[in-house]
């Protein structure tokens, strides 16, 4: 198992309703990301808004702390399409 497949499935544990698969799946230069957006949930809000989450880069302030922890950010692709990388 590699560590982005480890870090998805940690990361799936809090957030559930976050899909999340290897930024390979998106395309090769996408390696050591995890690839998510659109349609993710926590607590039946978004999980990314590009226009809201203001303080947060539009990025659910819970998922923010999470990622902050693990030493990650997320990173807007385009307004439906988010990447998860390290810092």
């Amino acid at each position: 198992m590699t560590q982005t497949e480890r870090t998805i499935q940690r990361l799936q544990k809090q957030f559930p309703q976050i899909w999340m698969k290897p930024g390979l799946e998106f395309a090769a230069a996408y390696d050591n990301t995890i690839w998510t957006g659109e349609g993710s949930q926590i607590r039946d809000q978004p999980a990314f808004c590009s226009w809201g989450y203001s303080r947060t880069g539009g990025v659910h302030p819970d998922l923010v702390r999470a990622l902050d922890r693990l030493d990650l950010y997320a990173d807007f692709y385009d307004a439906g399409t988010v990447f998860i990388r390290p810092r």
